[in-house]
């Protein structure tokens, strides 16, 4: 790791620690080490240099911290922290409007328009080709009753993930290839739940005697 991603690490894990309100339950640090961990990987299998890998990286270390500010387009807010945080460290302006643009991309739905936001934008929806998905969306489900009252069923989340890993597509070659079983899974899976879910009926009503 070199000097400038550890000083991003080092800062964005302190105010996680520091500043992450009660109720996140998704956007978390594990959630931002484990986009970090997974843009190393697809970047490894893709071709570039360490000047994109840098930037890449810091990205991915601040691409949803503007969460402990503000919940709803927390990406735009993730940008404005990192491009403070950076300017202070008199790192190249042009390389900070880069960063600013990936971490941007994220926002659902996912518009990346190069390779870096490509990767990015794979890393952040990763889950959806892993076997892990449907704990992690689980806690999605439950941080937006804790934070935006945004309450589902049973039934409307099983449709509401199926929806997701339709709507959400990988960018970057590697990530179809290395990701794709894994979704067609977890999505045949949802659309069995979904086809075998059965309402529970309410209790029958005593008449009075």
């Amino acid at each position: 790791m070199n000097s400038i991603v550890k000083k991003v690490s080092d800062f964005v894990i302190e105010q996680f620690n520091s500043s992450l309100p009660k109720g996140i339950t998704y956007h978390d640090l594990k959630h931002t080490k484990d986009v970090v961990k997974t843009s190393q990987l697809i970047a490894k299998n893709c071709k570039i240099n360490q000047s994109q890998l840098e930037m890449l990286l810091i990205a991915a270390w601040f691409h949803d911290l503007g969460i402990i500010d503000h919940y709803t387009n927390h990406e735009k807010r993730s940008a404005e922290i990192c491009k403070k945080f950076l300017t202070n460290l008199n790192y190249p302006a042009n390389k900070i409007i880069t960063i600013s643009k990936i971490i941007c991309s994220t926002k659902i739905p996912q518009k990346p328009t190069n390779l870096l936001e490509k990767i990015l934008c794979d890393a952040d929806i990763s889950h959806m080709g892993e076997k892990k998905f449907i704990a992690r969306s689980l806690l999605l489900r439950i941080e937006w009753e804790n934070i935006i009252n945004k309450k589902f069923s049973d039934l409307d989340w099983i449709k509401s993930n199926i929806e997701f890993i339709r709507h959400n597509n990988f960018q970057t070659k590697f990530a179809k290839n290395y990701y794709s079983e894994q979704r067609k899974k977890n999505l045949m899976n949802l659309k069995a739940k979904l086809k075998n879910y059965k309402i529970t009926p309410p209790p029958k009503q005593r008449s009075a005697s």
